[in-house]
């Protein structure tokens, strides 16, 4: 009798367990709209890595060895630190003046953005997506003809000393 109760007993806890396990389940399908965040991702992702990509692909444009692109790098990773960052204050403040600037930059904007996706935008402030998502295109647009503009005038140049001024030349030749 007292077996047949220890068994009930464990029975019913894993009753309710799964029953728990099935409503934080509902609770994430009904909170979040998979289509929107999938939709979502795809188009920051890809305007995120091009536009990363292409301060990248600068950065090994103009570097004339690989020692002196690696101390470029490291600039670029703070960015994407601090992009992290970004997200992970917009997540603990999502009302807040900073998250709605990080939000339209472009270094920050792709975590913030899908961070705000998960949260859900206020009732008539979807446009702000749309208006960080063409902020981000046009910088990965602006990126990209910079670094294609450093890599002709620089790839053929071999054993230099990447300047300042020499990258603003290279940036001015045709």
């Amino acid at each position: 009798s007292l077996t047949q109760e220890i068994n009930e007993k464990g029975r019913m806890d894993q009753l309710f367990a799964s029953r728990e396990y099935n409503e934080f389940v509902e609770l994430i399908y009904d909170r979040v709209n998979f289509s929107v965040m999938i939709s979502g991702f795809l188009l920051f992702f890809v305007s995120g890595y091009f536009f990363y990509g292409a301060l990248f692909a600068a950065i090994g444009a103009t570097s004339g060895s690989e020692s002196d692109g690696q101390q470029f790098v490291l600039p670029l990773i703070f960015l994407l630190l601090f992009a992290l960052y970004a997200g992970h204050y917009t997540m603990q403040n999502p009302e807040s003046t900073a998250a709605t600037v990080y939000q339209f930059l472009p270094f920050t904007s792709p975590v913030v953005v899908m961070v705000k996706l998960a949260l859900g935008y206020p009732e008539g402030q979807g446009y702000m997506m749309y208006l960080s998502l063409l902020i981000l295109l046009l910088s990965a647009i602006f990126t990209l003809l910079i670094a294609g503009r450093l890599y002709k005038n620089g790839i053929l140049q071999f054993g230099h000393r990447v300047r300042l001024s020499t990258i603003v030349k290279w940036l001015r030749k045709a």
